[in-house]
């Protein structure tokens, strides 16, 4: 078949505009930026197909070319390229993973107790079962006696990160599973973290610091200003939470703890985020060298569109955020911290959203069940094993899981972010979409876009390194 014109805009271009007249052009293909005119910019992306490009001039037309924005293969021959790249990267990325230094993570839930009842917990069904038993010293014990040398290749335990979850990890009743996890991490000299509400840490301040064997980071959840988080992340009494949350955070900066805040974003409340996001910076906690904000929409955004001003105004939201923290508030931060070097955003690419899948996350709780995914955890049909008899028992999901990377999910080979996104949460999908091998968008398009964006004007703005745009 005959074409009028030899070229077309590649698949995977995506453009973000970053103000004053121009966008960025990023190409999830070749991993290529390249800064345009906004109003060329648009000519490019709004059209799909072979096309007249003749208001480009030959310089501009090559260039393009050579970074692969335009492309003169057909979209099948295209789509197998992309293919190739992803197998590739996939054959690198699990080798990396079953490195023997390769860092492991086990993440114990130790209870499914919580003092809140927050009105979207994905747990709620889960505490009003009375047959889930809470973590105790006997069962760290045992774990640490007979098990975790099945769940760390090659006895690396001292390179290995332990994280505390719940329900709420801090309830006075797990402090004896707690101090005997952290005397096993100072022993093997592992890190530990947390995921708390934080309303009870000050109770558990002295399992706190940057010393090892201690707690050194936590991650606590906001859901938007005082008002409205109050009225979503509050106990069964309904009394207010926030004064005693912020109280906390401030406790974590006095013991020299990272604290890491999670800002729930809300359909139809970004002014109320604002309104937080301004309380944050007043009291020194946003931009504090101890302190990580950053966005997560909640599972009410169900795929990625929405109206035009929440989006507009959530950008410049985003990025005020960022200019003052000197990091995008964004999930997909960390693998985009070198953007403006393309060789490292290539060696960054990833197939999957997350650790599930990888062997590089194990999740345990107090019966002795092994998930993948904390959002999977008490729901025994998806457990991927079991602790048993000195042994580890591995069911059939965990080979499903290996399965769940882009590779296997068609719609996810023909996104301008697959790279960089993995296809989205697998719990999700399975939730929402029926399968774990559909993707889960989850305004991941608009956070990859306005993170690109945060670290070209960092750059901008002298904050962060790089190499050149086009490089």
């Amino acid at each position: 078949m005959t074409h009028p014109k030899k070229f077309r805009t590649s698949t995977y271009l995506g453009t973000v505009d970053v103000g004053q007249g121009f966008s960025l052009l990023y190409n999830g293909f070749t991993s290529r930026l390249d800064l345009l005119p906004t109003d060329l910019a648009a000519q490019l992306v709004n059209g799909r197909g072979w096309r007249d490009f003749s208001f480009l001039s030959a310089e501009e037309e090559q260039h393009l070319l050579n970074r692969g924005h335009l492309t003169g293969w057909t979209v099948r021959d295209e789509l197998e390229a992309f293919k190739k790249l992803a197998e590739k990267t996939h054959q690198s990325n699990e080798a990396l993973h079953h490195r023997v230094k390769g860092r492991r993570a086990i993440a114990f839930i130790l209870t499914y107790q919580c003092n809140l009842s927050c009105t979207y917990c994905y747990q709620d069904d889960l505490r009003k079962n009375e047959n889930l038993p809470a973590m105790d010293e006997a069962f760290v014990d045992d774990f640490f006696g007979r098990y975790i040398k099945h769940l760390l290749p090659w006895g690396r335990i001292k390179n290995a990160h332990f994280l505390l979850f719940g329900g709420e990890p801090f309830l006075p009743g797990n402090r004896s599973a707690l101090e005997r996890i952290l005397r096993y991490a100072l022993n093997y000299g592992a890190s530990v973290s947390a995921a708390s509400n934080a309303v009870l840490l000050p109770k558990m301040l002295d399992l706190i610091g940057p010393e090892k064997g201690k707690i050194n980071n936590v991650q606590v959840t906001l859901d938007g200003d005082q008002l409205f988080h109050d009225q979503t992340r509050i106990p069964p009494s309904g009394a207010p939470t926030f004064e005693a949350i912020i109280h906390s955070l401030r406790t974590l900066i006095k013991v020299k703890a990272r604290a890491v805040i999670r800002i729930h974003l809300h359909p139809n409340r970004l002014q109320s985020t604002r309104e937080l996001v301004r309380y944050l910076d007043q009291e020194g906690l946003l931009g504090h060298d101890s302190v990580h904000v950053y966005f997560a929409p909640t599972t009410f955004f169900d795929g990625p569109e929405g109206p035009p001003s929440y989006f507009e105004n959530l950008s410049d939201l985003f990025q005020d955020v960022s200019l003052k923290q000197n990091n995008p508030p964004s999930p997909f931060a960390g693998g985009f911290a070198r953007i403006m070097d393309p060789l490292a955003m290539r060696n960054r690419l990833r197939l999957r959203y997350c650790a599930a899948g990888t062997g590089l996350l194990h999740v345990v709780d107090a019966r002795g069940d092994l998930y993948d995914c904390y959002e999977e955890a008490g729901h025994k049909a998806r457990r991927i094993g079991k602790l048993e008899g000195g042994r580890v028992k591995y069911f059939q999901l965990k080979e499903t899981y290996t399965k769940r990377h882009i590779l296997n999910i068609p719609e996810c080979l023909k996104c301008s972010i697959a790279l960089y996104c993995g296809g989205g949460c697998l719990s999700q999908a399975r939730l929402k979409k029926g399968s774990i091998f559909k993707p889960f968008c989850h305004l991941n398009n608009e956070f990859v876009g306005q993170t690109l964006k945060a670290y070209y004007l960092l750059r901008q703005a002298g904050q962060v390194g790089g190499e050149g745009m086009g490089g």
